[in-house]
């Protein structure tokens, strides 16, 4: 029997997945189950007064800048360790989707019409 089939990344993932399925699946056996739902747990609080209102829009500009920049991070380090010969060119594959991904994400602006 072949035992290398043990030491394979996809083995170990699907062990730890099932080791944290498990925790998982313990702690909501175990956990103190609610007698009642208050509609006070369910309501709106914010700063100590009431919230009336709608809902708020979100700006995602941040997130559109932090995944540029790790686009960008990316990229440079496959630059930095980008391997030799026809290796290469899966490199510059992954480095010109990433570009692609960078450029549509820039020219949508992150706004939607709304």
């Amino acid at each position: 029997m072949d035992h290398t089939l043990f030491f394979t990344p996809l083995f170990a993932f699907m062990v730890f997945l099932l080791i944290s399925y498990l925790i998982y699946w313990a702690g909501g056996k175990l956990a103190p189950k609610p007698k009642h739902q208050s509609r006070h747990k369910l309501s709106t609080y914010a700063c100590g007064e009431e919230f009336e209102g709608g809902k708020v829009q979100q700006s995602f500009t941040l997130f559109h800048v932090a995944f540029i920049f790790t686009i960008f991070h990316i990229a440079a380090l496959i630059i930095v360790t980008i391997p030799e010969g026809d290796n290469a060119l899966y490199g510059l594959i992954f480095i010109a989707s990433l570009m692609v991904a960078a450029a549509a994400l820039v020219t949508s602006g992150g706004e939607r019409d709304v």
